[in-house]
C-alpha cells in the first residue's frame, strides 16, 4: 500500500513540473512501480506445490518467477539512468534539483551498485535458483553460487525467520538458507525435494 501511495504521489508531482526534472521524476515513478510489481509477486503470490523443470539427467530446477526478478532488474536500470540525470543536473544546474540531498543519496547508491552491475554483466549475479541433482544440491541467488555434494548434506528443515528452507550442511557455521520469497513454491516442498534428492542419491 505504501508503494502504491508513493507511485500516485510521484505521478502527480511529475505532471506538475516540466523539463529535465519532470522526466527524472517520471523515471523514479517507473522504478517504484516496478518495485511494486516485484513486491506483490514475492510477498502476495500464493505458494503451492508446483512441478519444477526436470533436466535429462534428472536434476530438478526451481527458478524464481519472472515477475519477481525482471521488475527488480528494470527498476535498478531505471534508477541508474535517473541517477545519471541527477548527477548531470548537480554539475550543470544544481538549483534545478528539487531535493539535492535525496539526489545525492540516489547518485551515491547508484555508484555503490556498480560492482553488482559488473557482476551482472559477467554472469556472477544470479537469478534465484535451486537445483537438486544426482550429485548434490546447488543454490544460486544474487551473489551466492554454491554447490554441496550429497556427502556434505544431512537434509533440510524449515526456518521461520527469515523464512525459507535451510539446507543442513555438515561442518560449523550457519546452514545456507533458500529464501521462500524468491520462489513460487512452498518451503515445505523445497525441504521435501532436498530430502528426497539425498535419499535417492544414497540408494
Amino acid at each position: 500500500m505504501a508503494l502504491l501511495v508513493v507511485v500516485l504521489a510521484l505521478t502527480a508531482v511529475s505532471w506538475a513540473v516540466d523539463g529535465f526534472v519532470a522526466w527524472s521524476i517520471r523515471g523514479v515513478n517507473v522504478a517504484v512501480g516496478l518495485l511494486l510489481v516485484a513486491a506483490v509477486s514475492a510477498l502476495v503470490r500464493p505458494r503451492r506445490r508446483r512441478e519444477p523443470e526436470v533436466r535429462p539427467d534428472g536434476t530438478r530446477v526451481f527458478l524464481a518467477p519472472a515477475l519477481t526478478t525482471w521488475p527488480l532488474l528494470g527498476a535498478w536500470g531505471v534508477v541508474l539512468v535517473v541517477a545519471g540525470m541527477w548527477a548531470y543536473l548537480a554539475v550543470t544546474d544544481l538549483g534545478a534539483l528539487e531535493s539535492p540531498g535525496w539526489a545525492l543519496i540516489t547518485v551515491g547508491g547508484a555508484i555503490a551498485s556498480l560492482p553488482d552491475l559488473l557482476r551482472l554483466l559477467t554472469g556472477r549475479l544470479h537469478r534465484w535458483r535451486l537445483e537438486i541433482g544426482p550429485q548434490g544440491v546447488t543454490y544460486r541467488g544474487y551473489r551466492t553460487d554454491q554447490t554441496w555434494p550429497w556427502a556434505q548434506v544431512h537434509g533440510a528443515h524449515l526456518q521461520a525467520r527469515p523464512a525459507g528452507a535451510a539446507i543442513d550442511v555438515k561442518g560449523p557455521g550457519e546452514d545456507p538458507l533458500v529464501p521462500i520469497t524468491a520462489f513460487a513454491v512452498s518451503p515445505e516442498q523445497l525441504v521435501e525435494e532436498i530430502r528426497q534428492g539425498r535419499a535417492t542419491a544414497r540408494r
